[in-house]
């Protein structure tokens, strides 16, 4: 069976959510032959694509289709909301479509109230007419099944590689200190993390990758940084230096607006360590056992001497939420695609 994903901006991953499910859905199954079209110029292989610059949307998915017939792709599986129409189009020719939801955007702040309700109707096309449309949130999915009642509603947990580091106190450097790894974006909240950390005289070292397409939010959550005494910014991390980052850092402080499936914050919870999150069905959903829940409007930040250990969050990680586990369900998903062609 040959499966080409299509929605990464890169691979391997150099951040991103996205990118890093892609690359745990490729590594967790082994009797398939992916293929990956990426969006970003990089190094080409046998394997990993790069979709040409300059297409639009319609001669994008001209260049998809014919990629998938040159190379016997039996399943095409998309990743990314913008894909939705692309997909519904292209599983007309091209029956075996698989397509995940990351987080639905009609949710975030990024855009406004018409894009939004655009948002909200191509989600609701896309689970009504493609093949499989997969929500990576417990919460998305059952939203959309309450009024879709009459189709099948499909939710597939991301899986998470698993820290081999756990959070020791020998680890910890910056006892004092929280840790945000993540986008910096309007639905990531970043900019009321820096003000609450501020005022609350709490310090935060804030890692992440700016958003382009929000360059004044950007330069307002920079400014604010600059400003504060408590906050830095920390730059990227690089992937495979993720665990390593966490774990020298009392807690995971994570704020966001809306979420798909928060595979930085599963991460964190996989090192044993404590998690402060926003109060969001997304979040509460993971059900994670050392974790304090704060007001996504106004989060009254604990400081570091009230936070115990989150060592249980590791066990709960592995029982729910390994790429194993994702990857098997992902492989049941394609399967059941094997006899609509």
């Amino acid at each position: 069976m040959k499966v080409l994903h299509v929605g990464a901006k890169n691979y391997p991953p150099a951040h991103g959510g996205t990118e890093r499910v892609v690359y745990n859905i490729v590594n967790s199954i082994d009797d398939v032959d992916f293929y990956i079209l990426v969006e970003w110029q990089q190094q080409e292989t046998d394997r990993i694509f790069v979709m040409p610059e300059g297409l639009g949307y319609l001669a994008k998915m001209k260049y998809i289709h014919q990629f998938a017939k040159q190379h016997g792709i039996d399943i095409i599986h998309f990743h990314n909301e913008k894909y939705i129409p692309m997909a519904m189009l292209l599983a007309i020719r091209f029956k075996n479509i698989v397509l995940t939801v990351h987080g639905v955007h009609f949710r975030s702040p990024k855009w406004n109230m018409i894009n939004r309700s655009i948002f909200w109707c191509v989600d609701v096309l896309g689970t009504v007419f493609l093949p499989r449309l997969v929500f990576c949130s417990e919460y998305d999915e059952k939203a959309f099944a309450k009024y879709i009642f009459f189709r099948k509603t499909y939710f597939i947990n991301n899986g998470t590689n698993i820290s081999p580091l756990k959070q020791t106190e020998q680890s910890i450097e910056f006892s004092d200190t929280y840790i945000y790894l993540g986008r910096i974006t309007p639905a990531k909240n970043v900019l009321r993390l820096v003000d609450a950390a501020t005022s609350r005289k709490i310090k935060l070292h804030i890692y992440g990758v700016l958003d382009k397409e929000c360059q004044e939010y950007c330069d307002e959550v920079m400014g604010k940084i600059n400003a504060s005494d408590y906050v830095e910014y920390k730059g990227v991390v690089p992937y495979d230096q993720v665990f390593q980052t966490m774990i020298k850092y009392k807690a995971f402080l994570y704020i966001t607006i809306m979420e798909g499936l928060p595979l930085a914050v599963l991460e964190a919870a996989s090192c044993g360590m404590f998690l402060i999150l926003s109060d969001i069905p997304h979040h509460t959903f993971l059900k994670v056992p050392n974790v304090k829940y704060v007001d996504v409007k106004d989060p009254q930040i604990p400081y570091p001497e009230e936070i115990p250990s989150g060592a249980d969050n590791r066990a709960h990680i592995l029982a729910h939420f390994s790429n194993k586990q994702m990857g098997d369900e992902y492989k049941k998903i394609y399967n059941s695609l094997k006899t609509m062609r």
